[in-house]
C-alpha cells in the first residue's frame, strides 16, 4: 500500500526533542532521525550510517553534528559527512545520508519524506489552538499495531463511542444521532449529534449530569491523517447558546502498512492551574486511547493482514461517511502523485 510522500506527518511533539535528547522513528517507512541544534532549531537526517547500516540513534550528538556509534563517522544536517575519525583519512562524496525538511509549529514536529524542494509549510494544517493564551494541554503517544487509515476511519466515525467508550462517553441520545458529512479540496468533516440528551459521563464533572442538551462532536480530517476534534453543548435546540467548548488534536502517523504513531492532546480554557484536572484527563486517555482503542484496533489488523480494507467489501453504515470520503481523497492525490 503506497504513502502519500509530498505532505507533512506528525514526527513528535516538540518537548521529545531536546539539545540534551534527539529521537528516531519510522514515518511512511522512512527511518528518521530528528535533533535539534545548539541554535534550538530542528534537524531531520536519515537514520542510518552509509559504512556499516548502523543506526545513527545508536550514535550521539556533538553540537550540531550526529556521530556514528559505531566508526565515528560525523554528519551535519544537511546529511553530509563532515568528519572521518582518521586523521587525513579522504571523505568520499557517497558518505552522505538523506535530509528531510522539518518544521516546528504549534507544539508539533512535522516532517517532509517527499521531494523536498516540494515542501510547502502552507499545507501544513492548523492547530493554532495550541498554543492561543489561557489554555492548558494534555496530551500523549501511542503506538499502534495497525494500518494509520484504520485509526482515522475510528476517528471519523464516532458512533463508535457508545461501545467502545461505553462506561465513559455513552450518550442517552444516540437512537437520535444525527450525523452529517462536508467536505472541500483537502478535508472532510464529520459532524454528530447527540440531541437533547443528558451529558455523558466524561462531560459530568464540569457540567450538571441532570440538564439536557444537544452535545455535537465535529471532528475535522486533513490530508494525510491530521485531525481535530471539536466538542460543543448547548442547550436543546438552541445552537446559538453554546454552553462550553473543547478542543483536541489527533495526529496519526503512518510507522508502516501494519502500524502507525497515534499522537493526540486535549487543549481547555478552564482549570489551568489544576493538576487533579490534568491527571484526570490522563486517566480518561489512558482508558479511552490504550485499553479500549488501540486492542480493537489491531484486532482489526490482524484480521485484515496485508490486504486494504475496501477490498474486502466491508458492510457500509450511514456513520462510515466521512471515513470513505477520506479514503477516497487520500487515495486520489496518492494516485496522482505517482502518475507525475
Amino acid at each position: 500500500m503506497p504513502y502519500l510522500k509530498n505532505t507533512w506527518y506528525m514526527f513528535g511533539h516538540s518537548h521529545e526533542v531536546t539539545t540534551e535528547a534527539f529521537r528516531n522513528r519510522t514515518i511512511a517507512d522512512e527511518t528518521l532521525l530528528v535533533y535539534r541544534k545548539t541554535d534550538n532549531t530542528l534537524a531531520a537526517i536519515h537514520d542510518l550510517c552509509p559504512h556499516r547500516f548502523v543506526p545513527l540513534h545508536k550514535g550521539r550528538q556533538i553540537g550540531d553534528i550526529i556521530q556514528c556509534g559505531y566508526h565515528g563517522l560525523e554528519f551535519g544536517a544537511d546529511g553530509r559527512c563532515v568528519k572521518s575519525p582518521v586523521a587525513g583519512s579522504p571523505i568520499s562524496k557517497s558518505a552522505c545520508v538523506r535530509s528531510y525538511p522539518v518544521v516546528e509549529r504549534d507544539t508539533i514536529i512535522w516532517v517532509w519524506v517527499g521531494e523536498p524542494e516540494k515542501a510547502d509549510e502552507n499545507l501544513l494544517p492548523d492547530y493554532s489552538f495550541l498554543t492561543e493564551p489561557n489554555r492548558r494541554n494534555v496530551g500523549g503517544y501511542l503506538h499502534t499495531k495497525a494500518n494509520y487509515q484504520l485509526s482515522a476511519d475510528n476517528l471519523l466515525d464516532l458512533t463508535h463511542v457508545q461501545f467502545v467508550h461505553e462506561s465513559l462517553q455513552a450518550s442517552e441520545a444516540f437512537e437520535r444521532a444525527e450525523i452529517r458529512v462536508e467536505q472541500d479540496e483537502d478535508s472532510v468533516t464529520s459532524y454528530l449529534t447527540f440531541p437533547n440528551g443528558r451529558p455523558s459521563v466524561v462531560f459530568q464533572n464540569f457540567l450538571d449530569p441532570e440538564v439536557p442538551l444537544d452535545l455535537v462532536f465535529e471532528m475535522r480530517w486533513n490530508l494525510p491523517s491530521c485531525l481535530r476534534l471539536k466538542v460543543t453543548g448547548n442547550p436543546p435546540g438552541e445552537p446559538e447558546n453554546q454552553q462550553f467548548e473543547t478542543m483536541s488534536a489527533h495526529i496519526v502517523s503512518p510507522e508502516t502498512e501494519q502500524t502507525s504513531h497515534y499522537f493526540y492532546i486535549n487543549s481547555r480554557t478552564t482549570e489551568l492551574d489544576n493538576p487533579e484536572k490534568d491527571e484526570a484527563l490522563r486517566a480518561w486517555q489512558e482508558q479511552g486511547f490504550i485499553q479500549e482503542d488501540k486492542p480493537m484496533l489491531e484486532a482489526q489488523q490482524r484480521y485484515i493482514g496485508d490486504r486494504d480494507l475496501m477490498s474486502l467489501n466491508p458492510l457500509g453504515l450511514k456513520a462510515d461517511a466521512a471515513a470513505v470520503r477520506a479514503r477516497r481523497m487520500l487515495a486520489e492525490r496518492i494516485a496522482e502523485e505517482g502518475q507525475g
